[in-house]
């Protein structure tokens, strides 16, 4: 047991479902018809007058010296208007890309900052790097001159993977950065570990990779900049999933000016999953050369250049061992991380090795830890947060270690997690590198998910199976993961025919924000839900803003907006009761309307009063120029939501072929806004966690080329791959914040990949497998299986 500070209480009458429409009700997207009838705009659909076209001349090479570049036959290229290089860019003297992921405990230490310009400007450090930027008339002239652009690279070695760079004797991406270690981060007791290590009747020991994988949203990256030289200001338009980060960074970092002189605008948002989250070179080039020409640039990424282009995701090897007692009870657990970081720090580049790593102590209670994270550079693109961010490394990680202690001690996989669970009793636990969860019922949500897969009627399936020539296995996974940061700000404002706006701090690009947030206004406040509308991603309209990442908009942003749904109240209470004569503690409010005294007044009549010009008796000033309210939530602390999901497979021994059968999950996400949205979260997530564990990724040949550079080459997950789910939730409210919800959107992502692999081993436990990669395709389990049977004759 530890203590802490004492948390939000949480007020029932905040979270218990309004009748209707209100918080908890199973809303059908508001938004659905704008998108799926056509009438989204999205950043490509913005064109500006007299706007010109960019286009980006990327590296061919791993790692080379730019020795010159040579534009004369491009120049010739009608409609060409101007071929920008590095050496421009130097010389107009704008700044770099900056990493903020690192904070100061690891950058006071031993710590290699990289510059990143948006174009090159000596060496080319990754495939698909920023070499020129040529604006043209149109985007077919910009990519015709692109060809004729002449570059003289001189070849470096090169070291494009993890393995590569990390080996002995590796070439240094950075010369001074030793081995490629960027920086160095260790948690936990290594004396306490290594001497329950050597009390230990069990270690378990593995190498665990989660490799690399590309966020490909729906809508690749687009981006439109204009320069108004009469007002000094800088406009962007941008498929970006934070506009006010983008602003922040631009004008602190790269242009150097005041942010209101930086105006950024996202519009509908065709997915992100962290990828969209951070600054990218081609958001300053347009920028840069609409001041320089003096015209709008537009710039947009086809799909075969996002694989190039966009920053990826995962890209970890843990060397990780754990130590057990005779009786399956854990004693210590020890992991060394290697995370590849690419060539570049980007904004976010730290932020999923840092943060994962802190989710290592899973939902057991180890007694001691050790954790050694290692950012390591390689001549591969920058790597950011992706779906999960570090989270679904470290489930991954634990879980497989909990399954294979199991199978060498001849342990049940259920029975060797039901020994090591932290109970409820045990909450608030601190664990062994200093995470302190606030609550959960991990046993209890274990159980209730092997009921709802039939887990006891595992075996007559398999045996079904196997009538059929082909070999069947289950899997679990229990996962807790870290969600919410840092603090929102949230406004509402009521306009003169009483119609209500939402200004969104956070930014929806498919989480559904009009929806969920004009719901719990709609059971706050009593406003019809048809009369409210949200604003967001416009920085001019917006005063200040997080984004969404982290699944942290229900807990930061519907808490902010909480507060501003009382401030309204108590402003109007006080409009209130002076239009009917009582002292305002005379008067109360629910369902939408002001009582007192036999008295009352709608919440819609009080916003009309506030904006009318003339009122029956005199009102101050301020309560005669409308009714708004700001609020405002920190997470501090920050919430976990937790789970446990069971994969059945099927597996054709002769092929290697996997059909995933049966998926369930069960997720505490505290109290839940909107089952029907939460569902498709958890669905989506579910969905990406199948292509992770089976299908997805990033591969480069030892000299850095990218080899999965199309949908034919980076094998995504489809409908017929996915079998219906069987998913529910158990919600353990959190205290954390005040409406007692917990983030929801990375569930399935974070959970199932470790559910589905340990099934596929399942199934090949007849061979002797104890392990397989992810992802585990069709050609890896034949393989497996082949290398089996040879090593068994």
């Amino acid at each position: 047991m530890n203590k802490r500070a004492k948390p939000a209480t949480i007020d029932a009458s905040r979270i218990i479902p309004v009748a209707g429409q209100g918080m908890g009700a199973a809303v059908e997207r508001r938004e659905d018809e704008r998108l799926v009838t056509g009438q989204g705009r999205f950043a490509n659909n913005v064109n500006l007058p007299r706007q010109l076209y960019g286009h980006v001349l990327r590296s061919p090479i791993g790692h080379a010296r730019i020795r010159s570049i040579d534009v004369t036959e491009a120049s010739a290229v009608p409609g060409l208007v101007a071929i920008l290089t590095g050496e421009d860019y130097a010389a107009d003297g704008f700044g770099l890309i900056p990493c903020v992921s690192i904070p100061p405990s690891i950058t006071g230490k031993t710590y290699h900052a990289t510059p990143f310009p948006p174009l090159a400007q000596d060496r080319v450090l990754c495939v698909g790097a920023e070499v020129a930027f040529i604006v043209a008339t149109s985007a077919e002239a910009a990519e015709d001159a692109a060809e004729l652009i002449h570059v003289d690279y001189e070849p470096l070695p090169v070291a494009p993977t993890l393995e590569a760079a990390i080996a002995p004797g590796a070439p240094r991406i950075w010369p001074e950065a030793q081995g490629n270690i960027c920086f160095q981060h260790c948690m936990g007791d290594a004396a306490a570990t290594e001497a329950a290590f050597a009390n230990a009747a069990h270690v378990t020991r593995a190498t665990i990779r989660n490799q690399r994988l590309a966020g490909v949203p729906m809508e690749p990256r687009t981006c439109i900049g204009s320069y108004d030289t009469a007002e000094g200001r800088w406009r962007l338009t941008s498929s970006t999933a934070n506009p006010h980060r983008i602003r922040l960074l631009l004008a602190e970092n790269i242009f150097r000016v005041p942010a209101n002189r930086i105006h950024v605008t996202a519009g509908d948002v065709g997915g992100g999953f962290g990828t969209k989250g951070g600054l990218y070179p081609e958001e300053i080039l347009v920028l840069w050369a609409a001041w320089r020409i003096g015209r709008p640039v537009k710039w947009v990424s086809s799909r075969s250049e996002s694989f190039l282009a966009d920053f990826n995701g995962r890209d970890q090897i843990a060397d990780a061992e754990m130590a057990l007692d005779a009786n399956g009870r854990a004693l210590a657990l020890r992991v060394k991380l290697h995370h590849n970081l690419g060539c570049m720090l980007g904004p976010s580049t730290a932020h999923p090795p840092l943060v994962g790593s802190r989710m290592l102590s899973g939902v057991y209670a180890f007694p001691a830890m050790h954790v050694e994270v290692n950012g390591v550079f390689t001549n591969s693109r920058t790597l950011t947060t992706y779906r999960g961010a570090g989270r679904p490394e470290a489930t991954m990680i634990v879980e497989r270690l909990m399954d294979m202690a199991a199978a060498e001690m001849g342990i049940d996989p259920v029975d060797i997690r039901r020994k090591n669970f932290i109970a409820p009793a045990q909450m608030p636990y601190r664990t062994a590198i200093g995470e302190t969860y606030d609550c959960g019922e991990f046993a209890a949500i274990t159980e209730d998910t092997l009921r709802l897969a039939d887990w006891d009627g595992f075996a007559a399936r398999r045996a079904a199976t196997e009538a059929k020539g082909r070999l069947r296995g289950r899997g679990l996974s229990c996962y807790i993961e870290v969600c919410a940061t840092i603090s929102e700000r949230m406004e509402l404002r009521f306009d003169s025919s009483g119609g209500l706006t939402i200004l969104a701090g956070t930014f929806s690009y498919g989480q559904g924000h009009e929806t969920t947030y004009a719901q719990m206004v709609h059971g706050w406040l009593g406003v019809p839900m048809d009369r409210i509308r949200m604003v967001q991603g416009d920085t001019d309209i917006i005063f200040t803003g997080r984004g969404s990442f982290g699944s942290r908009s229900m807990t930061v942003g519907g808490s902010a907006l909480r507060q501003a749904c009382d401030q309204i109240i108590v402003k109007g209470r006080r409009l209130a009761a002076l239009l009917m004569g009582l002292p305002e503690a005379e008067v109360s409010f629910a369902d939408g309307a002001f009582q007192g005294g036999g008295k009352c007044l709608t919440l819609d009549q009080v916003a009309r009063t506030s904006f009318a010009w003339g009122v029956p008796k005199p009102l101050p000033a301020d309560m005669r120029n409308g009714l708004e309210g700001v609020g405002y939530f920190t997470a501090e602390p920050q919430n976990y939501p937790n789970g446990c999901y069971v994969a059945e497979v099927e597996i054709d021994p002769a092929t290697g072929d996997v059909i995933v059968d049966r998926l369930s999950g069960i997720d505490d996400v505290g109290v839940v806004v909107n089952p029907l949205l939460l569902e498709g979260q958890v669905i989506g997530g579910a969905v990406q966690a199948l292509g992770q564990a089976l299908k997805e990724a990033v591969v480069h040949d030892a000299s850095g080329q990218v080899l999965s550079g199309s949908f034919t080459d980076y094998a995504m997950p489809r409908a017929a791959d996915v079998p219906r789910m069987r998913l529910d939730t158990r919600a353990v409210p959190t205290a954390t914040n005040p409406l007692g919800v917990k983030g929801g959107a990375e569930t399935g992502t974070i959970g199932l990949p470790p559910a589905i692999i340990g099934a596929v081993v399942d199934a090949l436990r007849p061979y002797g497998i104890r392990d397989i990669a992810m992802p585990a395709t069709p050609a890896r389990i034949w393989a497996a299986i082949q290398t089996a049977r040879k090593t068994a004759t």
